[in-house]
């Protein structure tokens, strides 16, 4: 009985330090801004409840949808489950015709910008932030995505610049500089999908401009862009409009 122990708790160290096998997905060509949601109804991790409930839309290239709704009503859940963060319950999201699943995470990541609500950095450098940690990533993409967020002026007014060292445990950066860091890197890689959610609600006026002039800018590259607010200045450029009430689409109508 005991060579027996000993040997399973051989096999279970093997078979943990070897890890989960990677799933091999079928590499698919650049992504079109074509975002399909089909019945989605989203369960929260850990809750019994559906937070989104058979909600249907369907977007084109360009276009631009401002979600509103009382807190509680399932913004922010609906933003996970387009960027891929909570799996649907039921019904699908597609992107580009294809779920999201289908999708290396990674390929996903570089494809699908996302803002949350409430915006953690990384303990590193503004630069790092930015790229998403990508050590590989050329420092004019990065400058690129500061400039279409306007952040580029206010990172180089920071001690050293891009180079600056940040952390959340010893925030130096007040909440309007950490939303416009978190957009920039929400517009890194040029998305062709970007969900922001309350995106303006640490700026001032000066950044609300900025953000309604990425915002335009995202629109006339052809991305798909999902806003949700309860500030109208947010969604003043938004050609479609979505009311939410408790998880289900009340009115999807032209803003």
């Amino acid at each position: 009985m005991i060579q027996r122990a000993f040997e399973a708790r051989k096999n279970l160290k093997d078979m943990l330090t070897k890890g989960p096998v990677d799933r091999v997905h079928t590499q698919l060509p650049r992504l079109r801004a074509v975002l399909d949601v089909r019945d989605l109804t989203v369960v929260p991790p850990g809750q019994g409840q559906a937070a989104i409930r058979m909600c249907s839309f369907h977007m084109e290239p360009g276009q631009a949808l401002g979600v509103i709704s009382q807190s509680g009503s399932g913004k922010s859940t609906l933003a996970r489950a387009l960027t891929g963060l909570w799996p649907p319950a039921t019904g699908s999201v597609r992107l580009d015709c294809a779920t999201l699943v289908q999708y290396v995470p990674d390929t996903l990541g570089r494809y699908v910008g996302y803002l949350p609500q409430h915006i953690r950095l990384f303990d590193g450098s503004i630069k790092e932030n930015i790229a998403r940690l990508n050590s590989g990533a050329k420092d004019a993409d990065v400058i690129r995505a500061a400039q279409k967020a306007d952040a580029h002026d206010m990172i180089m007014r920071l001690p050293d610049g891009y180079d600056t060292i940040i952390s959340m445990a010893n925030a130096r950066l007040s909440g309007g500089k950490i939303q416009r860091i978190g957009l920039a890197r929400a517009l890194f890689n040029d998305p062709v999908l970007l969900v922001l959610d309350e995106p303006n609600s640490n700026l001032d006026n000066a950044g609300s401009v900025a953000l309604n002039h990425a915002i335009c800018a995202m629109k006339e590259a052809g991305c798909s862009v999902l806003i949700m607010a309860h500030r109208p200045a947010a969604i003043q450029h938004c050609g479609l409009l979505m009311v939410l009430e408790s998880g289900v689409l009340k009115t999807l109508r032209p803003a």
